[in-house]
């Protein structure tokens, strides 16, 4: 469907085949796909499961698919959002409450967990029995008190030699504290690097079981979220002796798995961690002691064809990485989906990363240049063409999902006429900007993006509709290594599109503010700087207050034109009915862990029965 779009709206445009080879131990043929021609239905919101007296049972792997290779397994030094396995080994002191959402149908439904949620009062205790934030402005700095939870013990996995050095010991304060120091000492800690604000936070233990910690009141918002829900605890004697925990055979954590095998560019394997504290809290399991599962296996499957044919098999059991089907894959699944496998649209669609501009050289130093490019983008059609009408134009930089007191739509009064004008399709102004810029006969250039084929495709759209005002741009898709490096060095000359969106954390400003790999254009403003320290001061317990913060900012930076927005993609979630406490969730935190894996349970009996 994507395809045969793209080629009605840039007829000139080479399509670009999918050639990735994927790795997982069964390859699935992949059917013919059929022409999709129906409208689906998608606008009312998914069902909830209904509850079913079904007694959880214990056993099953759940197999997902993982569309690249996990390169990190440390995500103190590496990329957290590149180290997958760890959010299963490892855990933070807070995360999402799973029975805050649908929780299999015994759930309270506030939230549907189909995306990040900065709302803390979603929020569960981990490794932190218990917590308290700033709840207004008051004294010299903020802290944070976390009640360290008590009885919880490191996995201990005879085969390896680092759990072995572990040895299953209870978790303790110590850990907490090595944990939470070295991101904000260690210079090679992407926290470290990312956050500079966090480094001169004070991390101490004023009594047994409990760590403080203090930072400036214009970092209580990452403070929170980073030293709450991003930092995975890890053990000391390990780091000691190996130096990092990148090597997955040293993996030790506290989570409901252990990493026990990892083949690049084929399977990781995860097994039950019979040691674990957290008990089941919702349904007939309530007081079970999780995990399920008896394991997890990362299937690494990057070819988009082999990835539905698995799925349509019964090979897979759904996605790791992204969690959700694209809207093409989710039509194709609709006309051609087995009666074991559960496929709904997703309440609403998240924004894709931007296009982000090299400010600080020609021609992108030049707001006219900027503003012109950003005119010769039709919104309006790649939406209808693509998504029928149901994607999400402007999607950068707020999520209107998950923030709602931030977002402001186009036709909002509120919404500067300047900044609702780059959203007309108006080619023949971008061209008489450019003479004003003089680039009377347009330049050349370039946009740096991940090699993945859709991500290729859909920027092959913007590139044609560039061509029609004069500017040529070269597409230099990096695979998944080289695009990190890139984007950890901002080591490009024209455009970057960056693979990971931080909508999830839009108020630490990530795609204006600091040096964050997010902040591609290296944006260091004085608007943008106060508007931070402002945001972050009261964001804990004054969401609304940061949110008219923002919507201020949001008016003023969207017309300096720091970027081009990606149309926010409508989504599928699917799942097979032999996966049961499941109910679509793709993430159960206001950090990027992935953790419904601990409280789902599969159906053998079921499973077998449908011949699988």
């Amino acid at each position: 469907m994507k395809r045969k779009v793209i080629w009605l709206i840039a007829g000139s445009l080479l399509v670009l085949s999918l050639v990735a080879t994927a790795c997982a131990p069964a390859v699935v043929e992949e059917p013919e796909k059929p022409e999709v021609t129906e409208k689906p239905e998608v606008t009312e919101k998914p069902e909830v499961a209904e509850p079913v007296v079904e007694k959880p049972k214990y056993g099953g792997v759940l197999n997902h698919i993982y569309d690249r290779d996990i390169l990190d397994f440390d995500d103190i030094v590496g990329q957290p959002h590149r180290a997958f396995t760890m959010m299963l080994t490892n855990e933070p002191l807070v995360s999402g409450d799973w029975a805050k959402g649908p929780a299999g149908g015994y759930g309270t439904n506030e939230y549907s967990w189909s995306d990040k949620a900065v709302k803390y009062d979603l929020l569960a205790g981990y490794l932190a029995e218990s917590w308290e934030f700033p709840k207004k402005l008051e004294g010299d700095r903020a802290t944070l008190i976390f009640n360290i939870r008590n009885g919880v013990h490191w996995a201990l996995n005879p085969q390896s030699e680092a759990s072995r050095l572990v040895g299953g010991r209870e978790m303790t304060t110590d850990d907490v504290l090595f944990s939470m120091k070295q991101v904000i000492t260690n210079p090679g800690a992407y926290i470290y690097r990312s956050n500079k604000e966090l480094r001169n936070a004070t991390i101490t233990s004023p009594a047994p079981w409990t760590v403080k910690v203090e930072v400036d009141w214009g970092a209580l918002g990452t403070g929170i979220q980073r030293f709450a829900g991003t930092v995975h605890i890890v053990p000391p004697e390990v780091v000691a002796k190996y130096g990092t925990m990148l090597d997955w055979r040293v993996s030790v954590g506290t989570g409901p798995f252990m990493l026990t095998d990892n083949i690049h560019g084929s399977t990781a394997t995860l097994v039950r961690n019979p040691n674990y504290w957290m008990k089941d809290p919702v349904g007939p399991g309530t007081g079970n002691q999780l995990p399920y599962l008896d394991g997890v296996k990362f299937l690494i499957i990057p070819d988009k064809s082999t990835q539905l044919a698995a799925l349509r098999t019964g090979k897979a059991d759904g996605y790791a990485t992204r969690g959700s089907l694209s809207w093409e894959e989710g039509l194709i699944l609709r006309k051609t989906t087995p009666p074991f496998l559960m496929l709904k649209p997703l309440e609403a669609p998240g924004g894709g990363p931007p296009v982000q501009f090299k400010l600080d050289r020609p021609p992108f130093n030049d707001i006219r240049v900027r503003r012109a490019m950003h005119l010769a983008i039709d919104f309006e059609t790649i939406n209808n063409e693509l998504y029928e009408g149901l994607g999400l134009i402007h999607s950068y930089p707020v999520d209107p999902q998950l923030f709602p007191e931030a977002f402001i739509p186009l036709d909002d009064p509120e919404m500067p006429a300047s900044v609702k004008e780059l959203y007309s399709y108006n080619p023949e102004k971008a061209k008489q900007l450019l003479a004003e810029a003089g680039y009377p006969t347009g330049f050349k250039t370039n946009l740096v993006t991940g090699s993945f084929t859709d991500v290729i495709d859909y920027f092959s759209i913007y590139v044609d509709y560039w061509r029609k005002i004069g500017v040529e741009v070269e597409l230099r898709p990096k695979e998944e290594g080289t695009l990190s490096s890139i984007q950890a060095t901002y080591d490009f000359d024209g455009m970057m599109h960056t693979k990971s969106m931080s909508s999830d954390r839009m108020y630490s400003l990530g795609y204006w503010y600091g040096g964050t790999m997010n902040n591609q254009s290296q944006i260091n403003d004085p608007v943008v700087n106060e508007a931070f320290g402002k945001i972050q001061s009261v964001v804990a317990f004054d969401t609304d207050e940061a949110g008219r913060i923002f919507r201020e900012l949001e008016k003023y930076a969207l017309d300096q034109v720091w970027a081009i927005p990606e149309i926010g993609e409508p989504a599928w979630i699917s799942w097979p009915v032999w996966l049961k406490n499941y109910s679509g969730e793709k993430f159960v935190s206001f950090s990027i862990t992935k953790d419904f894996y601990r409280w789902v349970w599969i159906d053998q009996e079921l499973k077998k029965s449908l011949g699988y």
